[in-house]
């Protein structure tokens, strides 16, 4: 077996370590690349037509599924998903021609994947045909997506823990080396950083719009210009918060 392969994940050190156990095998596979959101990697995709792509699930833009619903059938390789979050619903894959890889990823596994990709590609012919009965959307709808993403909040308060459900959460703002949790209601303190947050969230709820600020969607009412030239977000909350967006990030917001 000979082929070519794309490492598309968010994360630069999980990128870094596939790329390495990959080394294991670059006599067979070929690394073209790699992409760390969903938009390069359906752009690299289509330059570098590669025969296989190790596809993170969790990305902050779009998720794994997205990615390949936008992609012609004809130009879908063949897909190791990654994963940090180990779910039954994953077996499904294993049902639909691929693989996945819970990270970190082991080298045992890995050896693994190989040898299901050696299967599925021959000698003479690299390309990877999706049946034509084969929707990345079915397939997405088949995995319950929700069980990747964080559905509660542990809060420590003295003695106590508090769970709040996420879908209470109007936003979460960084404050130094802590997290502040704003819900209808109340506000708490978490020590989880808003990078890592970020991941565990569901990026069809909520989104990034500051390096210091995440938003539920379903809560920003209207979006502003100031007198500046920025853009800002105004919350339907109790006290219809305004908050400032990124310039970077101005285009994802007027995207929504």
């Amino acid at each position: 077996m000979l082929c070519t392969a794309l490492v598309i994940d968010d994360e630069p050190l999980a990128r870094k370590r596939m790329i390495a156990l990959l080394g294991d095998y670059s006599s067979e596979i070929e690394i073209l690349g790699e992409a760390e959101n969903g938009a390069q990697a359906i752009a690299k995709i289509k330059e570098m037509t590669p025969d296989v792509v190790f596809l993170d699930i969790q990305m902050p833009d779009m998720d794994a599924f997205e990615v390949l619903h936008a992609l012609d059938p004809d130009e879908v390789p063949l897909v190791v998903f990654t994963t940090a979050y180990d779910n039954f619903a994953l077996k499904a894959f294993e049902e639909n021609t691929v693989d996945y890889l819970l990270k970190p990823v082991e080298s045992e596994r890995l050896a693994a994947a190989v040898e299901k990709i050696r299967k599925q590609i021959p000698e003479d012919d690299f390309s990877v045909p999706v049946p034509p009965e084969f929707s990345w959307e079915k397939f997405r709808n088949l995995v319950d997506m929700s069980g990747f993403y964080l559905q509660r909040l542990q809060i420590k308060k003295g003695d106590r823990t508090l769970f709040v459900n996420i879908d209470e959460v109007i936003r979460f703002h960084s404050e130094d080396k802590y997290t502040m949790v704003y819900t209808v209601n109340d506000q708490h303190i978490i020590d989880t950083p808003l990078i890592e947050l970020e991941k565990k969230l569901d990026p069809r709820h909520f989104v990034r719009i500051h390096r210091s600020s995440i938003v539920a969607i379903d809560y920003i009412s209207e979006s502003r210009k100031t007198d500046e030239g920025r853009v800002t977000v105004v919350l339907h909350d109790k006290n219809s918060t305004e908050l400032l967006v990124s310039r970077a990030l101005v285009k994802k917001i007027r995207s929504l």
